[in-house]
C-alpha cells in the first residue's frame, strides 16, 4: 500500500508594502531602488506631496512609510496625523534633512518607530527599514545625539514620575528594543501573563503608551545606550 504524501504549499513570506513621501523626485527614486532590492520589500506607492500620499493610504494597504518632515504646505507629523486617523497601524520611519530636538520628540509623540538623517549611509536606512518593519525602534546617528543632548540637560530623565522597580527597569530596557512580551518572558524567565502586568505598570507609571515614547523615555534615564536598535 503506498502513501499519499501531504500536498507542498509553496507560501511565500509576508512582503512589507511601503510608501515612500518626499518632496524631491530624486530622492524617491533613490529610496525606491534601494527598498525594492531589499527581500520582503516592495514600494507600493510614491508621494510628492500629502494629497497625494492620503490618496494612495486610502486606496490600498500600506505597512510602512518612509516620510520626510518637510512637504510642500504641511508638516510630515501633520501629515502622519491624518493618515493614522484612517490607518493607525502603519508603522513610520522618518528619513529627513531637517531634524532637531524639537521635531524628534514630535515624532517619538506621534507614535515614529524609527528616525534616520539623510546624511547617513545607507546600510543604516536598510537596518532602520529592517527594524521598523517587525516593530522596533531604530535612531540613526544624528537622533542617537540628539537623545544624549537630552540627557546632558536634563540628567534625571523625564519629568518626575513614580520610581520603577529593577525588574520594571529590565523589562522597560527589553521593551525598548522592540521585543514582544513572549520574548521578554522567554528572556527574563516568567510567564507571558507576569510580563504584561509589569508593561501595563511602566505605563501608569510613565504615563507613556508608545514602544517609541518609552525607547526615548528609556535612553534618557541610561536604561540603554543612546542610540536605540
Amino acid at each position: 500500500m503506498t502513501s499519499t504524501p501531504f500536498p507542498v504549499t509553496n507560501q511565500s513570506p509576508p512582503v512589507t508594502k511601503v510608501l515612500v513621501v518626499d518632496d524631491h523626485a530624486a530622492i524617491i527614486e533613490m529610496m525606491t531602488n534601494v527598498i525594492d532590492l531589499l527581500d520582503g520589500f516592495s514600494v507600493v506607492g510614491t508621494a510628492l506631496d500629502a494629497e497625494s500620499a492620503l490618496t494612495i493610504c486610502r486606496s490600498q494597504p500600506v505597512d510602512l512609510i518612509v516620510l520626510d518632515l518637510v512637504l510642500p504646505g504641511i508638516s510630515g507629523l501633520s501629515l502622519l496625523e491624518q493618515i493614522s486617523s484612517f490607518c493607525p497601524k502603519v508603522r513610520v520611519l522618518i528619513f529627513t534633512g531637517n531634524l532637531t530636538t524639537n521635531a524628534l520628540r514630535g515624532a517619538v509623540a506621534a507614535g515614529v518607530l524609527g528616525v534616520v538623517e539623510k546624511m547617513a549611509p545607507l546600510a543604516i536606512f536598510r537596518d532602520a527599514l529592517r527594524s521598523v518593519a517587525l516593530g522596533r525602534t531604530y535612531f540613526g546617528p544624528l537622533a542617537g545625539q540628539l537623545i544624549k543632548d537630552l540627557v546632558v540637560r536634563n540628567p534625571s530623565g523625564a519629568p518626575e514620575r513614580e520610581e520603577l522597580t529593577k525588574r520594571e527597569k529590565t523589562v522597560l530596557s527589553h521593551v525598548a528594543r522592540g521585543l514582544s512580551s513572549k520574548e521578554i518572558a522567554d528572556k527574563m524567565g516568567l510567564s507571558v501573563h507576569t510580563i504584561m502586568n509589569h508593561r501595563s505598570n511602566l505605563m501608569k507609571k510613565t504615563g507613556l503608551h508608545r514602544v517609541a515614547q518609552l525607547s526615548l523615555y528609556a535612553a534618557q534615564t541610561g536604561l540603554i545606550g543612546e542610540t536605540v536598535r
